[in-house]
């Protein structure tokens, strides 16, 4: 009985066997795999059953038991299923008085193994030896008590005879049988999982844009891995066994040697910048080294990562260059002043345009702050709080015009745009990008200027002169102050012009109108309005217009008087002589036209008199007696004080000064807006 036994055990070792040849070939389709081995466990209780140990007909003891709850705890479902049906199907064809019980075993062997995988997969128990010890003593107590319902003298052979040699072996067995599956299911596992790591590392491997190299310590290649053949020096068959000095010229072999045995030494990874000759010409590669931690052939070894940083080096390069061309140019562009301040105010840019615009050089712009470098103290507080703004909000600062300050303290008008840059992992910087308007300015002025005065003589001209005589009409009907208009023709003007040139005749008329200036008040005006004819505006004369008159032909006669003396023209003295023509203006409504035409009549008059006179219009000479009571009264005063209010010099003209500059403080004399 002993023996029959024994060979069930043997039977048991030859399905682990196979088993585990079957899981193996059907890896990859895991439930033909599960069909065949429910047919082997199945086909090994058949064999079994063929050999069985025979109480009496019909009644049987084999090794189907061990097996069949084996099947049910590593095969599972359909591997118990299966193998319990074929038993199932093979004891019934058996027959004989025990052929219920046996299928009665057959169901509790399976049930209680999917009981035990069950637990297993919750957690609850392990399969363990003394765990499978249990489950086989278990199982084959489960067992002989099925056979309890056997007939009672075959009841009691059985227990006398087979029941405690039977739990004994078989709970055995059970162990076994269960640690062999144990460890096959373990192996299998670790070989999968050895499997599924190696594929999923080839696939890294193609993946990545790198070259991965296993280097040993003498420098000896003993992997080469690549996606890309052409990043290699030679091709990764070409290179196994092969030393690095064998494809690699010495000094750049000893280099990468070096770099191996000092990751060998520290143990920590190494990374080196080179350059090399591939399949596909000169690269640049970033190595890393990393020790592998295994021998390779009895040899320590390195894996070496390298990436291909041709592309990147070549844009950094690129990039280089772009910046060293664009600091280049923001440095030396000479007529854009570029300059660039923290959040506050220190300069952290200064070019060379902003030397020439504001006076500083780099050196000493360079840390100062920006309020006291270029911004005038009246600006400082809107400054500061536009900066404020932007630093907070990111939003730039308008671009429009302004007057900052040189470093001699005088102002230069500038257009000024503004930046906000922010780099990750640098302070935020404004920059400011101004543009010297000053000549446009200066040329605004010009055109302004010589929209009203005089290029010559910078005298007011016809149109500021209109402007000036509507302000007196308005004045005289306002006040009932008395005005006067002297129309000034130079005589003889044209010849001067024909027999000494133009700019003979200009400096005649440059120094005509700084005779007429010097002898008015600085409310008065003087105009040229044409080539040769002057207009002399005389405000606030007083009340009586018999009065006025008087003065205004004593004023007339002095000025003719002064036009008369001789001139210094470039070397020759040159005698010239006015005729004058006076109207008077008290709140009279009238045109500006009107009176300009009547003081013309009045200079024509004078010059059908013999020129180098004064003439008033006609119907209004002064009488004899007003001028003589004048004159009597001015008799012991100079000329120059003869009119009304403060007499004196008028200081000539400057441009930059408004229009307004001859008027009296408090009077409107400016330019019609």
């Amino acid at each position: 009985m002993f023996l029959e036994l024994i060979k069930g055990v043997a039977l048991l070792l030859a399905l682990c066997f196979l088993h585990g040849v079957n899981i193996r070939l059907w890896r990859q389709k895991p439930l033909v795999g599960q069909i065949v081995s429910g047919v082997l466990f199945g086909g090994i209780c058949v064999v079994g059953m063929l050999m069985p140990l025979v109480l009496m007909p019909g009644v049987i003891f084999d090794a189907r038991s061990v097996v069949l709850c084996m099947a049910g705890l590593f095969g599972g479902p359909v591997v118990a299923i299966i193998a319990g049906t074929l038993t199932m199907a093979w004891r019934l064809w058996l027959g004989g008085a025990g052929m219920g019980v046996g299928l009665l075993v057959v169901v509790i062997c399976v049930s209680l193994g999917l009981l035990y995988r069950y637990a297993r997969q919750r957690g609850k128990v392990d399969v363990g030896p003394r765990t499978l010890l249990l489950f086989g003593l278990v199982v084959h107590v489960a067992v002989v008590g099925a056979f309890q319902l056997l007939p009672a003298p075959v009841v009691q052979h059985i227990n006398e005879m087979v029941a405690l040699p039977f739990i004994a072996i078989f709970t055995v067995a059970t162990l076994l049988l269960g640690t062999a599956l144990k460890d096959l299911e373990e192996r299998l596992a670790t070989d999968r999982a050895l499997s599924d790591s190696s594929a999923r590392l080839s696939a890294i491997t193609q993946a990545i844009p790198d070259v991965l190299l296993v280097l040993d310590r003498n420098g000896r290649y003993q992997e080469v891995l690549s996606s890309d053949k052409a990043a290699l020096v030679a091709n990764a068959n070409d290179l196994l066994g092969k030393h690095l000095s064998d494809v690699l010229p010495a000094d750049q072999a000893q280099r990468y040697l070096e770099l191996i045995h000092e990751t060998l030494r520290t143990g920590l990874t190494q990374t080196l910048e080179y350059e090399i000759c591939t399949l596909d010409g000169v690269r640049q590669f970033e190595g890393r080294t990393q020790p592998l931690g295994v021998p390779v052939q009895g040899q320590e070894a390195v894996v070496l990562l390298a990436r291909d940083i041709t592309d990147r080096k070549r844009a950094e390069a690129a990039l280089r260059e772009s910046e060293l061309r664009f600091r280049s140019l923001l440095l030396n562009i000479p007529s854009i002043s570029v300059q660039g301040y923290l959040e506050d105010g220190t300069t952290s840019y200064w070019n060379k345009a902003s030397e020439a615009l504001y006076g500083y050089t780099a050196d000493e712009a360079m840390g100062s702050n920006l309020f006291e470098l270029i911004i005038p103290p009246v600006m400082r507080d809107t400054v500061r709080s536009n900066v404020e703004h932007m630093f907070a909000t990111g939003e730039a600062i308008p671009a429009g015009e302004l007057q900052l300050q040189r470093k001699d303290g005088s102002l230069v008008d500038v257009f000024s745009s503004h930046a906000y840059i922010h780099v990750p992992g640098q302070p935020p910087e404004m920059f400011c990008i101004d543009i010297d308007i000053s000549g446009r300015k200066a040329a605004e002025e010009e055109a302004r200027y010589l929209a009203f005065y005089d290029a010559l003589t910078e005298l007011p001209n016809r149109r500021l002169l209109v402007d000036r005589l509507q302000q007196v009409l308005a004045s005289s009907s306002r006040t009932g102050m008395a005005s006067a208009v002297l129309f000034v023709d130079l005589d003889n003007f044209k010849t001067l012009n024909d027999t000494r040139g133009h700019e003979v005749g200009d400096m005649l008329l440059t120094e005509v109108a700084r005779r007429l200036k010097s002898h008015v008040r600085e409310l008065d005006t003087v105009a040229r309005l044409a080539e040769d004819e002057f207009v002399v505006v005389l405000q606030n004369l007083g009340s009586d217009p018999t009065e006025a008159a008087g003065q205004t032909r004593m004023l007339g006669e002095m000025l003719r008087t002064h036009l008369a003396q001789p001139y210094d023209l470039a070397g020759h003295e040159h005698h010239c002589s006015a005729s004058i023509g006076i109207t008077l203006l008290h709140g009279q409504r009238t045109s500006v036209n009107e009176i300009l035409k009547q003081a013309d009549m009045a200079m024509y008059r004078a010059k059908d008199a013999g020129r180098n006179r004064p003439r008033h219009a006609a119907g209004r000479e002064p009488p004899r007696h007003a001028g003589s009571r004048t004159a009597q009264r001015s008799a012991a005063k100079p000329v120059s004080a003869a009119l009304p209010g403060p007499g004196g010099r008028n200081r000539p003209y400057r441009r930059g000064r408004s229009p307004c500059a001859l008027a009296a403080p408090g009077a409107r004399h400016g330019v019609p807006g």
